[in-house]
């Protein structure tokens, strides 16, 4: 424990999220001291202990886990070191709080969810979403029988800002993030799990990269382009940029129109459940608008659900032989994704306190990341992609 009685945070990974999420909420929760800092850049470490102050820090994950007064890591590294990171910290003893999504391969999130169940503490995956109002409201409505047993689902992420946020830099490459489906659509394919209380089966999936991408040279910058005041994916790499969940990353300024680029920027799923639910998804990072839209019907009716960081939240509920619909304004929170940050950053803490194993949503953070792995397969292969059951989730009596 860290002074005080106060639980032992650690950031492991002190880029700009992890910064954010340190300072913001794990930093300024009254119950909670940030005792250590661990990035394999010293550049990142250095912007860290800028922002959050004079924090022990280290380049090394061994030296890092044995920090005094360690209590819980709060993984925010790239998507590849997850599996590593968790496991070292689940081995030393330590409360885990991975950013989404879980895992790059099912066999990695499986071996993840198991050591979670051996270390019998808590572990979580950022899966924040799930805690906001609107979330919260549907899940409420479904649950309660209002239309019925889901039989089919629609699910869209527009995503205005994919070309600001991915394709500047490293995630313009499917080597290190394996699809941005996997990257950005997880919390979407989370919530559909979520809503729908069921496993996926089988994907298909079909994308493209229609918009970005092309034959600029691959080490072609905006600080160097003769076409930046026409441009409409210039930036200013010396300003950085304002995120949705808050705070301002400092980005690279690669051309979006690269002809490295290999990651897709538009993309279309299929899912079957195992209880017999099916559900498309559409991911686009070149629309209009940032939002996130739901539609889900039932036995007896449908509902409808939109997100926007502006939290404008709208559901509707319409049931069947019936004209009447069902319209509800789920309230405003404070925080990051639609208050989903603060909400659950307070359950870690509260599980932790509780002095309980735990691991809410582990198998759901599992299952969203099969759907995006399978979807990237799917793609590569033109076949529908088999998902394998977890059957020790299953055994244990896991929550979905």
């Amino acid at each position: 424990m860290a002074q005080n009685n106060k639980i032992g945070i650690g950031l492991l990974g002190t880029g700009n999220r992890g910064v954010y999420f340190g300072g913001s909420y794990f930093g300024s929760h009254p119950e909670c001291e940030l005792v250590g800092l661990c990035d394999i850049r010293p550049e990142s470490l250095a912007f860290a202990k800028e922002k959050l102050g004079d924090i022990p820090a280290t380049e090394s994950l061994e030296q890092f886990l044995q920090l005094p007064g360690l209590d819980a890591v709060v993984i925010c590294s790239n998507d590849h070191a997850h599996t590593e990171h968790t496991l070292a910290s689940l081995r030393a003893g330590k409360h885990v709080y991975l950013e989404k999504p879980m895992a790059q391969s099912i066999s990695d999130c499986d071996r993840m969810a198991e050591a979670g169940m051996l270390a019998k503490r808590v572990f979580m995956v950022g899966l924040e979403l799930r805690y906001c109002s609107l979330m919260e409201e549907m899940k409420r409505i479904i649950t309660s029988g209002e239309i019925g047993e889901i039989k089919i689902g629609t699910v869209v992420d527009n995503v205005s800002v994919g070309g600001d946020y991915y394709y500047h830099g490293a995630r313009r490459h499917k080597d290190y993030v394996n699809s941005l489906i996997l990257e950005k659509g997880t919390h979407s394919l989370d919530l559909a799990n979520w809503l729908i209380d069921a496993s996926p089966v089988k994907v298909y999936a079909s994308s493209g990269l229609d918009v970005f991408g092309g034959d600029a040279p691959s080490d072609k910058r905006c600080r160097d382009c003769n076409e930046a005041d026409t441009c409409a994916y210039y930036v200013d790499n010396r300003k950085g940029l304002e995120m949705d969940y808050g705070g301002v990353r400092i980005k690279d300024d690669l051309c979006v129109y690269g002809e490295d680029i290999d990651t897709e920027d538009n993309g279309l799923v299929l899912v079957d459940y195992d209880n017999g639910a099916r559900l498309s998804y559409m991911e686009c990072h070149f629309t209009p608008e940032y939002t996130r839209e739901f539609m889900f019907t039932g036995t007896k009716g449908k509902i409808t659900g939109f997100y926007n960081n502006e939290q404008e939240f709208k559901i509707t509920v319409a049931k069947r032989h019936s004209k009447e619909v069902q319209t509800y304004y789920p309230e405003r929170r404070s925080g990051g994704h639609g208050g989903g940050d603060s909400s659950i950053v307070k359950t870690f803490i509260e599980l932790i306190r509780k002095g309980e194993p735990a691991m809410p949503g582990i198998w759901g953070a599992r299952d969203s990341a099969a759907i995006a792995i399978a979807a990237a397969e799917s793609v590569e292969t033109g076949m529908p992609v088999r998902i394998p059951p977890n059957e020790t989730l299953r055994l244990a009596g896991a929550v979905r």
